[in-house]
């Protein structure tokens, strides 16, 4: 980035849609007092949140950002597509900010930084802001040469519209025999599972920087957090990722829960992804120290 974010100056157009187009998913979640819940709502907005979340952390995080495994084309597409639903921005952007994150952590330039930035703009406040939109995606460059995770980026809008669209379908379709209904599958398929993956994925950045242990001098305030490990897929062991950015497992002691690394593990096993990395300190059969 070429300007400091610390003041996070001029709010350009994108910044207030943001801004807008966030408050309406949170306002939205709402909605379920009216279309109240059923189990098939539930279930659908479990899975998805299952989906996006991988998406996520095994797709856009571990994959694309870090590059810390080898995936074909064909699954790497895939992980691709479950994040870009997860509405965090297509993956080029998102890569891009991640790198930034661990490149300039715990700076004036670190928009998800809480020891500079507090905890309200290092959580979300950020996404509201000029910095957001900084990032030109240089530090995805080297993505560009998949046509297919361009395509995520520049259709990415179009996957977001259309959920809700098909997930009102879904819930027309399964109506009378799930007591279920289309605007309920939207607000918790959609809405809902949307926003509690956001909040879990921001903590990361905002609760992974404050509340937890330290086991490694990763240089920079980064935390083990169990709760957030647990819910984020293993992304909270987050002192551990900084430690060791390129290894595809995060939860490195065997209490460390780390569903990510269970789930590529078991893609592995299945050829479906190879070369997953770890540090050169820790087995790779019992992942510990090396005495």
């Amino acid at each position: 980035m070429a300007e400091s974010t610390q003041e996070f100056p001029r709010a350009r157009p994108q910044v207030w849609s943001v801004i807008i187009g966030m408050s309406i998913f949170h306002i939205a979640c709402f909605g379920a007092l009216y279309t109240g819940v059923s189990a098939a709502a539930a279930w659908v907005a479990f899975g998805l949140y299952v989906v996006k979340g991988v998406g996520v952390t095994a797709g856009f995080h571990r994959l694309l950002a870090h590059r810390s495994y080898k995936a074909n084309r064909v699954v790497q597409f895939v992980l691709g597509l479950a994040g870009s639903l997860a509405v965090q921005g297509g993956p080029l952007w998102w890569v891009a900010h991640h790198r930034h994150h661990h490149a300039a952590t715990e700076t004036e330039e670190d928009i998800h930084s809480p020891v500079t930035h507090g905890m309200w703009k290092s959580h979300i406040g950020w996404m509201g802001t000029d910095a957001a939109f900084n990032e030109k995606a240089t530090n995805a460059r080297d993505l560009h040469k998949f046509p297919e995770i361009k395509m995520l980026q520049r259709y990415y809008a179009w996957l977001i519209l259309a959920q809700p669209v098909l997930l009102y379908l879904l819930g027309e379709a399964l109506g009378p025999a799930y007591s279920t209904s289309g605007l309920q599958m939207v607000v918790w398929g959609f809405f809902i599972s949307t926003v509690v993956t956001w909040h879990v994925t921001f903590m990361v950045n905002s609760v992974c920087h404050r509340w937890g242990s330290r086991p490694y001098d990763a240089g920079d305030a980064s935390t083990n957090n169990m709760l957030i490990g647990i819910l984020a897929f293993g992304e909270g062991w987050h002192n551990n990722h900084h430690k060791y950015p390129n290894s595809a497992r995060h939860g490195l002691l065997w209490w460390q829960f780390d569903f990510t690394w269970a789930l590529l593990r078991s893609m592995q096993a299945l050829g479906l992804v190879s070369d997953l990395k770890l540090p050169k300190e820790f087995r790779k059969d019992e992942a510990r120290p090396v005495s």
